[in-house]
């Protein structure tokens, strides 16, 4: 037996194991060395403390997202930031909208965020001909690509450039250096990729961000995001995402000018609202097929759990509005409940409760409550400019 007071400290180290552990903030701020937790509402957080950011380790749910193409309405033109001619010019970023670079930049902040699944999109044209092929009989059967191994996205994120300005009237002290880097191609961006000392810069963006059912293409989340860079004496040294990056190092240039800077601080806090949104919500997915008493849905590690219970729901007829010919959505009839039973990579078996009837494609949704989002305080230093920035 053992001593009382060896006793007492096992009951005080099983006691402090089963408290519950404090959730960390979304994410931090990087600024002068520091992590500052970011509050929920960003608007009044300064637009550099928004460039670097760090996110809280994460092993909940992660939604299924791809991202569409840029779409740009603002009275600046696009351009191809890495188009078929192997252009990677910089210095069309100061006259033209980067669509693709920015559209690599949000892919990467997604990714970086660790609460999302990313789909590539742009891939699955050459994935559905490979896939296509391997059903033609002309490839042996176990090697071919199989049919139906799509893994869909749950939700679409569409971003739309309202407003681009460059700031072209920047001036630079090491204008010779600048100039000499953004009229050259990839090789000749070594002075952009070590540091930007500009003397007076005005750059700014205006973004609208959207989140979209990829089931219904009803609009769930949508958000206008406008950012500013407005110094004096930046040094965009530090700053950025630096290193080869993507497309092939433009992206690691591209972020270091002032309008690069103003682009990856609204994809940041654009990607923060959308963490928040998705976070807030219960998993959901479909029926894949049902044999006996057992469900397969598409939900998969990091999705749901072995014990997870989920409603299932039969959709209706679609309804689709006359006047914008866009789907609303559809009726729904509750069909039973399933218990997750084994859990795979990219799907799971559960079992069907009550004898409840179910097909392939009802609708599942998660019975559990979602995490909350814990969010640090608006402080004094999230206002304020980073000291690195100020002249």
């Amino acid at each position: 037996m053992l001593p009382f007071r060896a006793l007492t400290a096992a009951f005080a180290i099983a006691a402090a194991s089963a408290l519950p552990v404090a959730a960390e903030p979304l994410a931090y701020s990087l600024a002068e060395g520091n992590e500052i937790a970011l509050p929920q509402d960003l608007t009044p957080v300064n637009t550099l403390r928004l460039v670097q950011m760090r996110w809280s380790p994460y092993a909940g749910r992660k939604a299924r997202v791809a991202v569409s193409k840029i779409d740009n309405t603002s009275s600046v033109s696009s351009y191809t930031a890495n188009d078929q001619y192997g252009s990677t010019n910089v210095e069309w970023a100061f006259q033209t909208v980067p669509v693709n670079g920015i559209e690599a930049m949000i892919t990467d902040a997604l990714n970086q965020s660790g609460r999302f699944r990313l789909v590539e999109r742009q891939a699955i044209g050459n994935v559905m001909q490979e896939q296509d092929f391997g059903a033609s009989g002309r490839v042996a059967t176990p090697s071919a690509a199989g049919m139906g191994q799509i893994l869909g996205a749950e939700y679409l994120v569409e971003a739309v450039i309202t407003s681009y300005d460059p700031g072209t009237n920047a001036r630079s002290t090491n204008v010779g250096g600048i100039a000499n880097a953004l009229g050259g191609r990839l090789g000749g961006l070594g002075a952009l990729a070590g540091s930007v000392n500009v003397n007076s810069s005005s750059s700014s963006l205006g973004m609208n961000i959207r989140l979209i059912n990829a089931t219904t293409s009803e609009v769930v989340f949508t958000r206008q995001i406008e950012r500013e860079i407005k110094e004096s004496g930046i040094d965009f040294g530090g700053l950025g995402i630096g290193g080869s990056g993507a497309l092939g190092g433009f992206v690691g240039a591209y972020s270091r000018t002032p309008i690069g800077q103003a682009v990856l601080a609204s994809i940041n806090e654009a990607v923060y609202e959308l963490a928040k949104q998705i976070g807030a919500q219960p998993a959901t997915g479909a029926v894949v097929k049902v044999e006996g008493t057992q469900a397969y849905i598409n939900l998969g590690a990091g999705v749901v759990s072995a014990g997870d219970r989920l409603a299932v729901v039969r959709p209706g007829e679609a309804l689709i509005d006359p006047d914008t010919g866009i789907s609303l959505g559809s009726t729904e009839t509750p069909v039973g409940e399933i218990q997750v039973a084994q859990v795979q990579e990219q799907f799971s078996i559960a079992t069907i409760q009550g004898g409840a009837r179910l097909e392939a494609r009802d609708r599942v949704k998660s019975l559990a409550p979602p995490t909350p989002i814990e969010f640090g305080a608006m402080v004094d230093e999230l206002a304020s400019k980073p000291r690195a920035a100020r002249r």
